[in-house]
């Protein structure tokens, strides 16, 4: 289990004492597999869908999915997605359980789609040739991290100052509570462009400008039930990050119900600035601060999607993602440290692998104006020792939609499962305490759209 602290938190992998004064440095691999672990920004009526829609197209969605979606539409559009989201955490440490509630509103989603129609001259074959172009920008949030966790628990094993002062610890028992506080987000800037071609080929392709905030604190404070003492311990951590990526894509009808799609993603390059801060707050050790830049490129994404519609009443569609985040690769910055980098890279090998992401989708036209939707996703594990698969995250989805003439109205609503472990502080001899937290999401999405 302490193999996957590194999926939560920044772990302290380097220690020198001397006397109540260590130098500390922070792995950075951790961080790389958590901007690596994208989702796509996509309207609610996707999000219903469980995310598949990489064989669908036809909506805006496609401008951070597969761009070649575009090519399937036959008006201009703009959409509109707010979003609420609640955050459960129920974290488990030293056998105490605790439960935590964080919630906030953002913008999801919002963008237009810009349709233009070839000029035919007359007599020529309407459904030959180049029909139509479609140009879309727009922007998605597509990584939220918000999320609080409490945790508390007696320990009678291990204290915070075998950190400072080795086995001369005040070990003989005590109290331990705290929070680990994370909030930021992975946001993304689209510009896309796609063809249609006799109705049956759609080919499209789109550049992603990517902003990157992450911010992760983790308090403890311990309390001796033995010896009186009182201290507190600090992580702090502020990362800022830019980056770019491109995406193409292609959809083919073989025939008028079925759609097949493909979507290649590049990795994204990033520029990151990462400030991390440890402190105690009776001057146990002085202050630390680490500022570090780093360039970070993230795997390629592979999609393959198809979508078939029943008897005009039913929309059944199914996406795959192949990503091998062993492939993940940090490199210097103005002149940063190539040591920490090239461990961090080895950390990436040893400890990631390829994974396997699947999404299903179910919509029913339920009258010529309402549709029913559900979903379901899986994003495989990251993690070559992870063999029961406990870092994987399910998605559950469902939600309805209007529409009437140019105007829609979609909601959705999505539960994220998932597990993460973090301990607030680390020890040469790994006996350290570990907090396992079950993360539980419950997000409400509304789309607003317009046609014209």
């Amino acid at each position: 289990m302490k193999k996957f602290i590194l999926l939560i938190t920044v772990v302290i992998v380097t220690t020198v004492n001397i006397s109540f004064a260590q130098v500390l440095l922070p792995t950075y691999s951790g961080d790389a597999l958590r901007f690596s672990q994208t989702n796509y920004g996509s309207t609610s009526r996707f999000k219903a869908l469980g995310n598949a829609h990489i064989g669908t197209g036809g909506d805006i969605s496609s401008l951070s999915g597969n761009p070649a979606g575009l090519g399937l539409f036959t008006k201009s559009e703009f959409t509109l997605t707010p979003e609420f989201n609640s955050t459960n955490a129920d974290a488990n440490y030293l056998n105490n359980k605790s439960k935590t509630n964080k919630s906030q509103i953002n913008l999801n989603q919002i963008g237009a789609v810009f349709f233009t129609p070839f000029y035919k001259q007359k007599g020529d074959n309407i459904n030959k040739g180049l029909i139509s172009a479609s140009f879309g920008l727009g922007y998605n949030r597509n990584n939220d991290y918000g999320i609080s966790a409490d945790y508390n628990g007696v320990n009678t094993t291990s204290s915070v100052y075998n950190m400072f002062d080795g086995d001369n610890a005040l070990t003989k028992g005590n109290n331990q509570s705290g929070n680990i506080s994370r909030s930021g987000s992975i946001s993304e800037f689209n510009v896309a462009g796609a063809l249609n071609i006799s109705n049956q080929v759609y080919v499209g392709g789109s550049i992603g400008l990517i902003d990157l905030r992450f911010m992760n604190d983790i308090s403890l404070f311990e309390k001796g039930t033995v010896e009186n003492y009182n201290v507190g311990y600090f992580q702090n951590q502020d990362t800022k990050g830019s980056g770019v990526n491109a995406r193409l894509g292609i959809i083919l009808r073989p025939i008028n119900e079925l759609k097949l799609g493909l979507n290649i993603q590049s990795p994204t390059w990033f520029n990151i600035d990462d400030s991390y801060v440890v402190s105690t707050d009776n001057n146990a050790i002085d202050e630390n601060i680490y500022d570090f830049s780093y360039n970070l490129k993230t795997p390629f994404k592979g999609s393959f999607g198809a979508s078939y519609v029943v008897m005009q009443k039913a929309l059944i569609s199914a996406d795959v993602d192949f990503i091998d985040y062993s492939t993940i690769r940090f490199s210097s910055s103005n002149g940063g440290n190539l040591t920490q980098i090239n461990q961090n890279n080895i950390e990436v090998k040893n400890n990631f692998k390829s994974a396997i992401n699947y999404r299903l989708g179910l919509e029913i036209k339920a009258s010529n104006l309402i549709s029913l939707r559900g979903g379901f996703g899986l994003n495989g594990t990251p993690y070559k020792d992870d063999d029961n698969n406990i870092f994987e995250t399910k998605f559950y989805s469902g939600g309805l939609g209007y529409r009437n003439g140019n105007y829609s109205l979609d909601l959705a609503y999505q539960k994220v499962q998932t597990n993460s472990t973090f301990s607030p502080y680390l020890l040469n001899d790994y006996k350290e305490p570990v907090a396992e937290v079950k993360n539980t999401n419950d997000n409400v999405f509304l789309t607003l759209g317009l046609r014209f």
